[in-house]
């Protein structure tokens, strides 16, 4: 069985726009095609190059993808999997560019096939199928793929009908495609350059006497006619309902307080409010107040219609997502599915025979504490997709702010032209390709302004809103999203907060990212980041990469290490399979006593992935060996002792191909009940790195009873160090840390 991770597409998106999406992650059979071109010619223009050096440079091999394809048939959603090179001569042979792509590849119910969950790392999976990670396509498993290819090359020739034909050949070394899910125990030294590298939460209030315990209560009809007025109730239950995803809500409510307002905000694609009662506020956010010895009785109802189906298809699949806010802060989500059937069709059938009932797909949502955070930020922005297509670039963002602002706080959409995992995987992709050049200045600026206007006029408007009310101090920004790929830190502002700083989000504001929803039923991460962590020790990691590892070694890197064990007395471990489990059980020992876990730990060495390999991020130990990020979701941390790591090497910012939820080094060590973790999204550079980090320990844990600044305080700081040159190329290590932890993290040395 062949796997290959996957491109994702719906089979509603049209040919041409099929040809796109392909054409912006480096695939075509023809850099001439006017689709094609456009998008070579956009990327050639940002960098001012020739088209055929940028289309050369960003073209990748048939051979490292699969495609996934989505349908909607009726209310179930068949996927089919697909060689990459067979979509794109189905593609470019449809006479109809306008066509849907599953009309122009000819697929049919039968011919869907199942999901299959990720398998261990070293095994492929046993059937044909989609590879998915909490109910995402990462991979598709194939038994014939065609005839191989390694590196396909198209060949056009008109017919006399003036259409267009491909014959792909296959390169002379196309029988080796390994197998998925597995990495070279080393890398050769040639493969990479020498330069780079590839607590307990204390400070929490008492307790209340009791905790008022509920479940999220969503009230609403499995399906109903668009154009039909029906009812949404959100409330709260004692026992878990049926159909509804949603943990247990715990409400600690201020000391003598007998009820609390709780903010209760719905979001869903493809419905609309109904005029309410006169006298009864509209909108998408009401105010339930909670009665806290009857917490069964609150509730608020949404008058809603849906809207007609948009597609052939005779269904709109929608889910109904519920934010729970008090003090403003998301306290926790919910969720629930339904059906909006064509207004002229009420006796719709729901036919099961073939792929999964949408009713029946898994869906996320998080657990619930209803309490203030004292620490919230001044602005949370969360992302989320209540379309359920990831084969779609649609989602959705809301805000929420302690403070009380004039700007709208939506919901408000966001449109990529890709699926948010090919929109960042170019990104990166990009960056790697041009890091050694000054003109990744003018990529970087490009890609800003992009990501600025994926989040949209209405997000950046109430950024400066906030940024005026908290000033002259830099406003704090919680970003949540439920794709984890887009790197929003890249945002560019114009004009910028803080003229005296690169226009990057992440340089202006002080930023922290997280990540909330699940689909299985772990209370980690927990539903807000940690805003205080006691470090009570401290361990660092470095690897010393001998000749026989295949690595090159890393100097500084070893120098960072040394001097973060003297300067905190920390725990020096070897980078070894050994050492590593003893940290991740949370079985260690430090000058002859056994401390169990840690509160802090730096990692320094080389690190990588895949693009060819789904969740396939790494660190590599001393001999080489591949050390996966899936081995950090089994740490034994959380509650009361949830370090932060800082992995000091390239790449530990990717997961899935890029910052993955499922996957990569941010989602499993925030499953490991780590409380906040950096890592960086592309190559850096290993004397840059090394002083990078020397500074941030310095400023978060001083030494001498200085006071120690918040995490992103000083990341800001750090990516503010950036300087584009017009002649050499501008050092993007400064950039390339993305953070998962609360904006105000502090951490605070106890004896």
């Amino acid at each position: 069985m062949l796997v290959r991770p996957c491109v994702v597409l719906d089979g509603a998106l049209t040919v041409s726009e099929v040809i796109a999406r392909l054409a912006r992650q480096g695939y075509w059979l023809d850099s001439a095609h006017p689709v094609v071109r456009a998008v070579i010619e956009e990327s050639a223009e940002v960098l001012n190059l020739p088209v055929e050096a940028v289309a050369n440079q960003l073209a990748r091999p048939f051979s490292v993808v699969g495609v996934a394809i989505r349908r909607q048939w009726y209310a179930n959603i068949l996927w089919y999997a697909r060689p990459v090179i067979e979509v794109m001569v189905g593609c470019y042979e449809a006479l109809d560019q306008d066509q849907p792509v599953f009309l122009a590849l000819d697929l049919h119910e039968e011919d869907s096939l199942p999901l299959i969950a990720t398998p261990a790392a070293g095994e492929v999976p046993e059937a044909e199928g989609i590879v998915y990670a909490r109910g995402v396509p990462v991979a598709v498993a194939l038994e014939n793929w065609g005839a191989p290819v390694a590196m396909a090359a198209a060949v056009g020739r008109a017919d006399h009908d003036d259409h267009v034909l491909y014959s792909i050949h296959a390169a002379d070394d196309a029988e080796d495609f390994g197998e998925l899910f597995s990495l070279p125990a080393s890398r050769s030294p040639d493969a990479r350059a020498s330069a780079s590298r590839g607590a307990s939460a204390g400070f929490e209030p008492a307790p209340p006497p009791r905790d008022v315990r509920a479940w999220p209560r969503i009230d609403a009809p499995d399906y109903v006619p668009a154009r039909t007025p029906f009812d949404v109730v959100v409330g709260l239950a004692m026992s878990q309902q049926a159909g509804v995803a949603g943990g247990e809500m715990v409400f600690v409510p201020p000391p003598g307080k007998t009820s609390i307002d709780v903010e209760v905000a719905l979001v869903a694609d493809g419905i609309e409010l109904v005029e309410d009662s006169p006298g009864v506020p509209m909108g998408w956010s009401k105010v339930m107040t909670v009665d806290v010895d009857h917490p069964a009785t609150a509730q608020v109802t949404f008058k809603l219609k849906g809207l007609e189906p948009d597609a052939a298809e005779p269904a709109r699949l929608v889910q109904l997502e519920v934010r729970y806010s008090y003090d403003g802060s998301v306290c926790g989500t919910a969720s629930r599915r339904l059906v909006i059937g064509r207004a002229d069709a009420p006796d719709f059938d729901l036919p099961s025979d073939h792929g999964t009932p949408w009713l029946d797909q898994p869906h996320t949502a998080s657990s619930i504490s209803v309490k203030p955070d004292p620490d919230a930020a001044d602005l949370t922005i969360e992302i989320f997709k209540p379309d359920g297509n990831p084969g779609k670039g649609s989602y959705v963002c809301r805000l929420t702010s302690p403070h009380a602002l004039t700007s709208p706080r939506g919901p408000f959409r966001i449109e990529l032209d890709d699926d948010a995992m090919g929109f960042a995987k170019m990104i990166v992709n990009q960056v790697r390709a041009y890091s050694s050049n000054a003109i990744v200045d003018n990529l970087l600026v490009s890609h800003g302004k992009r990501i600025a206007r994926a989040l949209g006029s209405e997000v950046i408007t109430a950024l400066r809103e906030v940024a005026d009310r908290v000033k002259p101090a830099p406003p704090t920004v919680l970003l949540v999203s439920a794709e984890p790929y887009v790197p929003w830190e890249l945002a560019y502002l114009d004009p910028p907060l803080d003229a005296s700083r690169p226009h990057y989000l992440g340089a202006q504001a002080i930023v922290g990212r997280w990540l909330r929803e699940r689909t299985g039923t772990s209370d980690k991460p927990p539903v807000l980041p940690p805003a205080r962590i006691s470090i009570k020790h401290m361990a660092v990691m470095a690897g010393m990469y001998k000749a026989e590892s295949g690595l090159n070694n890393l100097p500084e890197a070893e120098a960072e290490a040394k001097a973060l064990q003297k300067t905190y007395d920390a725990l020096p471990l070897a980078a070894s399979l050994q050492a590593v489990k003893q940290l991740l059980d949370a079985r260690l020992e430090h000058n002859f006593e056994r401390i169990g876990g840690v509160e802090a730990i730096h990692f320094a060495g080389h690190g990588d992935y895949d693009p060819t390999t789904p969740d396939s991020a790494v660190l590599y130990l001393s001999d080489g060996t591949p050390l996966f990020a899936s081995l950090f979701g089994s740490a034994q941390y959380g509650g009361a002792q949830s370090p932060v790591f800082f992995l000091n090497a390239c790449m530990a910012g990717i997961g899935d191909e890029l910052l993955g939820d499922a996957g990569g080094f941010p989602g499993n060590c925030l499953d490991g009940g780590f409380g906040a973790m950096l890592g960086a999204l592309w190559e850096i550079d290993d004397k840059v790195a090394h002083q990078l980090a020397i500074r941030f320990w310095q400023r978060v844990m001083p030494i001498g009873g200085g006071q120690p600044e918040p995490v992103g305080a000083v990341l800001r700081d750090l990516r503010a160090l950036y300087v584009p040159d017009p002649v050499k190329a501008p050092t993007t290590t400064y950039l390339a840390y993305v953070y998962y932890g609360h904006p105000r993290l502090t951490l605070q040395m106890v004896p």
